[in-house]
């Protein structure tokens, strides 16, 4: 029982849960890409306007990145404070951190037509 709440018990688990977040954005983006492939052709079998199926091609994917950016964030911030918290670690998270925002509120803009910090007027 003592072994079990050692370092080297902790550091694997954490690093599983890190992984396992890592692997979870990779299918989300995966499997928004297929679906927004799917609701394409079907679109355009029905003959939609070609800029609708394009919007929501646009908005299906981006949908998928945002969430998948949000659990790769977690997964690097798990895995730096826990894992390896020293300052060159933090700093490169810091700026993966910026970075990754900066690229979901783009996606943001992208998808809904306003920045996020804008109120929906509907």
């Amino acid at each position: 029982m003592l072994n079990f709440f050692s370092y080297a018990n902790w550091t694997t688990i954490i690093e599983g849960i890190s992984f396992f977040l890592e692997i979870i954005a990779v299918l989300i983006i995966l499997i928004s890409i297929l679906l927004a492939i799917f609701n394409l052709l079907r679109h355009f079998l029905k003959h939609d306007s070609t800029q609708g199926c394009i919007d929501a091609f646009k908005r299906l994917i981006g949908k998928g990145v945002q969430i998948a950016l949000e659990l790769l964030i977690g997964a690097d911030i798990i895995h730096t404070v826990v894992l390896d918290a020293t300052i060159e670690n933090v700093a490169v998270l810091s700026i993966l951190v910026i970075i990754r925002t900066f690229l979901s509120w783009t996606l943001i803009m992208e998808t809904e037509g306003q920045w996020p910090w804008v109120k929906s007027g509907k």
